[in-house]
């Protein structure tokens, strides 16, 4: 890979040309000197004649004025034209000069009479009130180009001019948009094939590896710029090995922490540094008005500490640290009150920049080796004892949740973190137990779930005579393997007496195993009388609660929990922990006002809730309200977007008929894990709907066999069936339902299918299984599949009155108006069913639907079918 790097050499002195004086197609503009030259440009200072003031001319050479050279120039006109601001260089004119088939272009802008910011830190010793200000007007400059659509992709300390206002004051000027690029225009690339144009030491990780480029990438260049500035020395050390190795750097390797570069740096300064260089584009700040607000925040806080040391201002506000002078601290204190009365969005953008990135962690199953000295399920019970440490380290870390994640014992281990990817795990936990009698050697591993790699461990000896301090332990030196900035909660050590201990793991064991009863419940109510403050107790309360009423559908057990937790808010155990669990409980009640408390109070917190929201999106979705779904999925998206969560929201646009959107957040999901297999069967579903089989045939056929579930499976039979190929698409969802007995979509398509082959006695034996498999189930799923059964059994006045009250309370849901379609027409309500038909074909479903014998029925007895009808009708008409 070529990569350009057109660094601009500056003359240290604007020089008189020497040169013959250039030609600039206006007599209006006089050249004085030259300012300086680079690899494509020449910059002239010029009087302008008739303002009778100085400008700045910026002309190609002559030598270098390739097609390319003049498109760049010609694309930085047209960007210049559309700024206006006092921190971005302005433009007066463009200049044109025709000589036979060729156009030179000028560009006259703003003289400033200054130099460069890069200069300006070497010679002067600015303070940090002045250094805040200058990139607090970058920001300002930044943030007009961004909302115009502009991104500058070569900031750099060379491309910022500093002059003077009236009052001696340095100003920032953002120049050079020679190579940046509007998102809103769709136009060729003004770079060579393979090549990047641009500074490399000011490239974002993505514009060295040519990914696609939004206004996060120019946030990146300006954390440089930040770092250089404020710590004196840049971010990536430069590489003797040259511009390859440098990009190499910048895209794979860690920038110099802050701290290191300026010991005394303030944590507020550091973690916006960090937050600009982030290699993920997602994880810096979201726009360079956010950066401002920060910056605008901490030079409010040192102006309002009048003559006290500025740095020891921000240290003592943003680290909390011990001040010398109580009287100095509480002014420092109604300064921030007044900010924060005054300027709120400045300190929530404030507060957004120095949130944590959050943690979803996962804890692996526990491996042990060798023999455990004790009772017959000494190993067992030593197994729990090490995951409830393992699940507890995560309470002791900031902006951290546990992701409730159950293994497949019966995979492979790659298919777990696959899995773990696709829930947005950020980490995994692993621990193995090499043991002999009654001591362990514990090794603890902390994965990157998404390469599969290790990313830190520790191994220990721990003597199992001491149980319960072993559990801490493990627990404490777990959230040590993270990185530090997310350490900062108290260990406390709640032992219990070994035999309420014991009482308590025998428990935890059970609920691992999904075997606890109400009895258990029962038991750990009565540990809490006496151990009130154990939040491990309330934890595993929680857990039973929500597995019992999984188990028996009973919303007592949910009660049950929830009146502990009250009782756990009485007794003063920390929010965050209460709020995870009550939050858990309410979802399975569906009471969205109480969920919309709770996830207020949760981000308040810092808590990271997109798991649990995105959880609670898919309970509202199997109940049908997709709406409120789709609602809570864009705040679990907006927090901390997965593979899970956009296909959950995939599956509520396909299911309310905006197949468009469906395809969009699908290529988001894959996009988010290439491995998973989910968004690929919704995609190859919603094509087979669109009626574009061929496609949605490809895709299932590029998975490979042993990866191919009953979703997809069934796919394939659909898209047989919609191109008439009835056999292979019996043999496809006989396939599928052996990896999936009982399930009912493969059953109702087995008896369509066996329709179109005038197999109907088979297919009334499908019906019945397909009847009493749904029977007396609620979901609207099972009502509309019980709702066709029994038509096509022959009650289909029966059938009708289900599909009302499905088509009232799920007006948008596809499989709804499909089943009723065939509803209505075995009961002969063909306007109903002709309605239900043409909303169908209205959302893109492909007419070769339509191929079933009822709906031959309905063209050969209905009246009038409408338009959707007679649509219908001339397709099947082409078959007759």
């Amino acid at each position: 890979m070529d990569i350009a790097d057109p660094d601009v050499v500056q003359k240290s002195n604007a020089t008189d040309a020497r040169e013959e004086t250039p030609q600039l197609g206006s007599d209006r503009y006089r050249v004085l000197s030259t300012l300086g030259a680079g690899g494509m440009g020449v910059v002239y200072l010029a009087e302008d004649l008739k303002l009778h003031r100085k400008v700045a001319v910026k002309k190609l050479r002559d030598d270098i004025a390739s097609q390319n050279a003049r498109e760049r120039i010609q694309q930085e006109a047209r960007l210049l034209a559309q700024l206006n601001h006092p921190n971005i260089v302005a433009l007066h004119d463009v200049l044109e000069e025709t000589a036979g088939s060729d156009t030179s272009v000028a560009l006259v802008m703003e003289y400033i009479e200054g130099t460069t910011l890069r200069a300006w830190m070497r010679e002067r010793s600015p303070s940090l009130q002045q250094k805040l200000s200058l990139l607090m007007q970058i920001c300002l400059g930044l943030q007009q180009a961004h909302d115009l659509g502009i991104i500058h992709r070569d900031l750099k300390a060379d491309n910022i001019l500093i002059a003077e206002n009236a009052k001696g004051e340095p100003v920032a000027k953002i120049t050079d948009f020679g190579i940046a690029k509007s998102q809103q225009l769709d136009e060729k690339t003004l770079t060579a094939e393979n090549q990047l144009a641009g500074t490399i030491t000011a490239m974002s990780p993505e514009q060295i590896l040519g990914k696609t480029l939004t206004a996060r990438s120019d946030l990146f260049s300006l954390g440089a710029i930040a770092f250089e500035l404020l710590c004196g020395s840049r971010p990536f050390e430069k590489h003797e090995a040259g511009a390859l190795a440098m990009a190499n750097r910048i895209t794979s390797e860690p920038h110099i922490p802050p701290q290191q570069a300026w010991r005394n740096i303030p944590d507020p300064l550091a973690v916006l540094l960090d937050k600009l260089l982030a290699k993920e584009p997602a994880q810096r700040p979201e726009s360079a008005q956010i950066v401002y607000q920060g910056f605008a925040l901490l030079h409010k806080q040192g102006m309002e500490a009048e003559a006290e040391d500025f740095t020891a201002t921000l240290t003592d506000l943003f680290t909390q640290q011990k001040v010398k002078s109580r009287r100095r601290w509480q002014r420092i204190t109604t300064g921030v009150a007044a900010t924060l009365v005054l300027g709120t969005g400045s300190y929530w953008g404030w507060k957004e920049i120095t949130r944590l990135e959050p943690q979803y962690i996962a804890v692996m199953p526990v491996e042990i080796n060798g023999e455990i000295r004790g009772e017959e399920n000494a190993k067992a019970l030593t197994k729990t004892m090490v995951r409830q440490a393992l699940m507890n380290s995560i309470s002791h870390l900031k902006g951290s949740a546990l992701l409730r994640f159950k293994p497949d014992n019966s995979s492979e281990r790659k298919n777990n973190f696959n899995e773990l990817v696709n829930l947005g795990a950020t980490h995994a936990i692993s621990a193995q137990l090499l043991c002999e009698a009654s001591n362990c050697q514990v090794n603890i591993e902390l994965i990157d779930p998404n390469s599969v790699t290790l990313t830190n461990q520790i191994s220990f000896s721990s003597p199992l005579s001491l149980i319960q301090e072993s559990e801490f332990k493990i627990s404490s030196v777990t959230a040590s393997l993270f990185d530090e900035k997310y350490r900062n909660k108290k260990y406390a050590s709640l032992q219990m007496n070994p035999e309420n201990y014991n009482t308590y793991l025998a428990i935890a064991s059970k609920a691992n195993q999904d075997s606890t009863t109400k009895f258990d419940l029962e038991l750990l109510e009565k540990l809490l009388e006496t151990h009130s403050q154990n939040t491990s107790l309330y934890k595993l309360h929680t857990q039973i609660s929500f597995d019992l009423f999984t188990r028996t559908g009973k919303k007592e057990f949910l009660i049950e929990g929830l009146q502990q937790l009250r009782k756990a808010k009485q007794r003063k155990v920390p929010q965050e922990i209460i709020l995870e669990l009550e939050f858990r409980l309410r979802s399975q009640l569906d009471q969205s006002a109480d969920i919309d408390g709770l996830a207020q109070k949760m981000k308040e917190l810092n808590f990271p809730s997109s798991s649990l929201l995105t959880q609670y999106a898919k309970f509202l979705q199997s109940q049908g309200n997709y709406e409120d779904s789709q609602k809570y999925l864009d705040e679990a998206i907006k927090i901390h977007p997965s593979s899970e969560s956009y296909y959950i929201s995939a599956i509520n646009l396909y299911l309310t008929g905006d197949y468009e959107k469906a395809i969009r957040k699908l290529y988001l999901a894959i996009e988010k894990n290439q491995k998973s297999i989910k968004p690929l069967s919704l995609l190859s579903g919603i094509l087979i709907e669109k009626g574009e089989y061929i496609e949605s045939e490809k895709i299932i056929k590029s998975i490979p066999k042993t990866d191919l579930d009953w979703y997809l499976q069934t796919n394939l039979g659909t898209a047989f069936l919609l191109q008439k190929r009835y056999e292979e698409a019996l043999q496809e969802y006989r396939n599928a339902l052996s990896k999936s007995p009982n399930n009912i979509t493969i059953i109702g398509n087995i008896a369509e299918t066996l329709l179109l082959l005038n197999k109907k006695s088979e297919a009334k034996n499908y019906f019945e299984q397909l009847k009493k498999l749904t029977a007396n189930k609620n979901s609207p799923e099972n009502r509309s599949y019980y709702a066709q059964a029994i038509a096509y059994l022959g009650s289909p006045g029966e059938a009708i009155e289900i599909i009302h009250q499905l088509n009232s309370n799920y007006p948008e849901n596809s499989d709804v108006k499909y089943i009723s379609s065939q509803v209505y027409i075995l009961g002969g309500e063909y306007n109903s069913a002709g309605y239900q038909i043409k909303q169908l074909l209205n959302q893109g479903m492909s007419k070769d639907w339509f191929l079933l014998p009822v709906y031959k029925d309905f063209c050969e007895k209905a009246a009038a079918p409408g338009a959707a009808g007679t649509a219908i009708c001339s397709q099947i008409n082409l078959e007759l």
